[in-house]
C-alpha cells in the first residue's frame, strides 16, 4: 500500500514536533531492527503463541533509543498475524503493579480496536473491541436481525462451548453482544463497568445477576479474569493476545516501599503471563537502569529477567531484547532513517527535494547529533532536527548545511529538551 499524503503529513508533524514515533505509519521509516522482528515472528508470532504458548520479553533501551518505536513495530507485526494488542503507556504517576486488579483494568482500558484502513484512527477499550469484533465477524451493521444470523449463532455456540475459567466472564461477554444487538442501554452500561473492571453499583448488580454475571473483578480474582479474557479472544478467532507495557521512566523514579511493591507485583505478572495466559506475550520496555540498578536488589525478579546473552535468532530464549545492538551501526542507522524521511516529507507537502543535498544534510546532522548529545537519545534528536531542517529548506531554498548551521540547529533542539519536553522515546 502506498503512503497517502494525509498519513505522510501526520508522520512529519509528529516527528518534527517531538521526535517521538507517530501511532500510524511506523513501517515507512523503520530501519535497523528487522532481524529482531523476524526472529520474534518466526519463533513466537507465527508458531509458539498461535499454538497456545505464552512468553515474556524485556525491551531494553536508553532514552531515545527507540523503545516506543519498537513496540509499535511489534504491535503491527502482531496485528499482521491476527493477534489482539494491548499497549499501556505508564508514567511516574501511573502504574498497575501495585494491585493485580489494576493490571486487568489497564489491559481492559488499553486493548486496541484496530481498523486496517491507514486513514482511520484506532480506538481503545474492551467494550469497543468487542463491538468491533462482532461487527467485523458478521459483516453487517448491528441490528435485531443479527439475533438469527448464522454467523452470530455460530459465535454464541463457540463461546458457550469454549472452556472459560470464569463463567461470569463468559456470561458478561455473551450478554454484552446480546445487549448490543437489542440496543439495551442499561445492560450495556452495567456490563461495560463490570468488564472494564470499574466500580459497579447496587443497581448494576440487579441487572447483572439475572444475566449470570455475579461477583466483581477484584485483586484476588483479577488474573483469573485476565486469563478468561485471553481465552475469549482466542475463541473469537484471534491468534492470541500481545501485551505491550511501555515503562518510560516509572521504575527509575519511584524508590522505597513503592518500588518493592511494584517489583514484587511485576514478578507475579511475569509468572502468571507465562503460565496462565494462552497465546499471550507480555512485553515490557524499560531503560538499562532498571536492569542494572533496580533488578539486582530483588533476587526473585532477577531470576526471571536475567539472561546469558541478548535476544537474537540464535538465542531466542533470552528475555532481553537490546536496542543498543541493531542491524546497522549508529551512523548508518541515522542515515537510513533520514533517507526514508525525505520521500515521506515530499509526499506530505507534494514537493520534490534534491535527494543528494538532503542526504548530505542528514549525514552532517547525524555526526553533529552524536558529538553534541552523546547518549543514545541522539537518535531522537537527529530525527527531530532533520525533519525541522527539511521544512526550513523547503520554505527558504535548499543548500548544503555548514557544520556551524548543523551545530546551531542541534543545540537548539537540545535546549528544547532541556526546557522540559517529554522524555525521549
Amino acid at each position: 500500500m502506498s503512503l497517502s499524503p494525509s498519513l505522510a503529513r501526520q508522520i512529519v508533524e509528529v516527528l518534527g514536533s517531538s521526535g517521538t514515533p507517530p501511532p500510524r505509519g511506523i513501517q515507512y521509516f523503520n530501519v535497523g531492527n528487522q532481524s529482531l522482528l523476524d526472529a520474534l515472528d518466526e519463533y513466537y508470532f507465527s508458531s509458539y503463541l498461535q499454538d497456545g504458548g505464552a512468553a515474556f520479553k524485556l525491551v531494553i533501551g536508553d532514552y531515545g533509543s527507540g523503545k516506543s518505536h519498537f513496540l509499535y513495530c511489534l504491535r503491527d507485526l502482531a496485528w499482521s498475524r491476527g493477534f489482539a494488542v494491548v499497549k499501556v503507556d505508564l508514567s511516574p504517576v501511573e502504574t498497575p503493579y501495585n494491585d493485580q486488579r489494576a493490571v486487568y483494568a489497564a489491559v481492559a482500558r488499553n486493548i486496541i480496536w484496530h481498523e486496517e484502513d491507514e486513514e482511520a484512527s484506532d480506538e481503545k477499550g474492551l467494550t469497543r473491541f468487542l463491538e468491533g469484533t462482532l461487527q467485523r465477524m458478521v459483516g453487517e451493521p448491528i441490528s435485531l436481525e443479527l439475533l438469527n444470523h448464522p454467523i452470530y449463532r455460530g459465535i454464541v455456540d463457540t463461546l458457550e462451548a469454549t472452556p472459560i475459567d470464569s463463567l461470569a466472564y463468559k456470561n458478561a461477554v455473551l450478554s454484552y453482544f446480546d445487549a448490543l444487538i437489542r440496543d439495551q442501554e442499561e445492560w450495556l452500561e452495567s456490563l461495560s463497568r463490570w468488564l472494564m473492571g470499574a466500580p459497579t453499583t447496587p443497581d448494576d448488580t440487579k441487572i447483572l445477576r439475572p444475566l449470570g454475571v455475579t461477583g466483581k473483578i477484584t485483586r484476588p480474582n483479577a488474573f483469573r479474569m485476565l486469563r478468561s479474557l485471553a481465552q475469549i479472544i482466542r475463541a473469537l478467532s484471534y491468534s492470541g493476545l500481545v501485551l505491550l507495557f511501555d515503562e518510560v521512566d516509572r521504575m527509575a523514579s519511584i524508590g522505597g516501599k513503592a518500588e518493592k511493591l511494584a517489583t514484587d507485583n511485576l514478578r507475579e505478572v511475569i509468572d502468571r503471563c507465562r503460565d496462565e495466559l494462552p497465546g499471550a506475550m507480555f512485553v515490557y520496555a524499560v531503560p538499562p537502569q532498571f536492569i542494572n540498578d533496580i533488578v539486582p536488589r530483588y533476587p526473585a525478579l532477577q531470576q526471571r529477567v536475567r539472561a546469558v546473552g541478548r535476544f537474537s535468532r540464535v538465542n531466542h530464549f533470552s528475555p532481553q531484547i537490546s536496542l543498543e545492538h541493531l542491524d546497522l551501526e549508529e551512523n548508518d542507522l541515522m542515515l537510513a532513517i533520514g533517507e526514508k524521511l525525505i520521500p515521506i516529507y515530499e509526499t506530505a507537502f507534494d514537493v520534490k527535494l534534491d535527494h543528494k543535498i538532503q542526504y548530505a544534510n542528514a549525514a552532517i546532522l547525524a555526526n553533529v547529533a552524536r558529538d553534541v548529545f552523546l547518549d543514545v537519545s541522539h537518535r531522537r534528536l537527529f530525527v527531530k532536527s532533520f525533519v525541522t531542517e527539511l521544512a526550513r529548506q523547503h520554505a527558504m531554498g535548499e543548500h548544503l548545511l555548514t557544520e556551524e548551521e548543523a551545530t546551531a540547529l542541534i543545540r537548539g533542539q537540545v535546549d528544547e529538551l532541556s526546557a522540559g519536553e517529554t522524555p525521549p522515546y
